[in-house]
């Protein structure tokens, strides 16, 4: 790990300067968000037998979790390039967002705050995405692909272990039990990650004059005329809307035509 350090983190010798630290620390958060989104689609069927929801309802859950996420995407993008003092700060807000967003899945007694807790999920993660891979390539601009590919790994890392633990749990827990036990991790690493990422954007520059302002304007324009852009979008798009149903209709059908476990 010593080899792949930039030579950005060779300041001052504060352990959060150090490229190991960085990508563990970044890599670690993604791994709490895909936890938790994957193991929200195992408990999917035991959170529609407990609303009694349609297929309509329970592909409402998935579509507002899309949506939000969508929706912060590009206007996100364009906001935090000028807020690079606070990125560390965003991101343990996003963190904290996990845990806030586990605890209303948890304590729901009603559809529309379990809509609320996903969306509070999607946004986080939406939202954290930005300054870590922001942060990434400002930190390792010689080996940009190499640490985005770490911050990928732990996301995977979590696609993997969330479904089998949140299977497991169900064992001895209920959908409720388990969201609440999501949220105790989150609301403590989010202090953690305050100090953590401090400083994580690099020394503060004047991206917030009118100058910069008009200049990212301009660039978002111009990207949005692109029509090259607009093809990988759609693409892209059509991707995530098979896979998402398919995500979204396995666990109900393994659950209710198959009559398999959660384990």
């Amino acid at each position: 790990m010593a080899e792949i350090v930039d030579a950005n983190f060779h300041r001052h010798g504060d352990v959060r300067n150090r490229g190991g630290f960085v990508l563990s620390a970044l890599a670690g958060g993604h791994v709490l968000f895909h936890w938790l989104i994957q193991g929200f689609v195992v408990l999917l069927p035991e959170i529609q037998s407990t609303f009694h929801l349609s297929g309509v309802g329970v592909g409402a859950l998935v579509a507002t979790r899309e949506l939000a996420s969508g929706l912060v995407s590009l206007p996100g993008g364009f906001i935090i390039d000028p807020l690079r003092r606070y990125w560390g700060l965003i991101l343990a807000v996003c963190i904290g967002g996990i845990s806030l967003g586990a605890l209303l899945l948890g304590l729901s007694p009603v559809y529309p705050l379990l809509l609320a807790g996903i969306a509070i999920i999607a946004i986080s993660h939406s939202i954290w995405h930005l300054p870590a891979s922001a942060s990434l390539s400002y930190h390792f601009s010689q080996r940009r692909a190499m640490a985005l590919s770490f911050h990928g790994v732990g996301g995977s890392i979590g696609d993997v272990a969330g479904p089998v633990a949140t299977g497991s749990l169900l064992l001895v827990l209920g959908w409720q039990g388990i969201l609440s036990v999501y949220a105790i991790a989150p609301f403590f690493l989010a202090f953690m990650a305050v100090w953590a990422f401090r400083g994580i954007g690099g020394p503060d520059t004047d991206t917030g004059s009118a100058a910069d302002f008009d200049r990212r304007k301009e660039a978002t324009k111009s990207l949005l005329r692109n029509r090259a852009m607009w093809g990988v979008i759609v693409v892209r798009g059509l991707r995530a809307m098979c896979l998402v149903a398919l995500v979204t209709i396995l666990p109900l059908y393994l659950d209710k035509e198959m009559e398999m476990s959660p384990f």
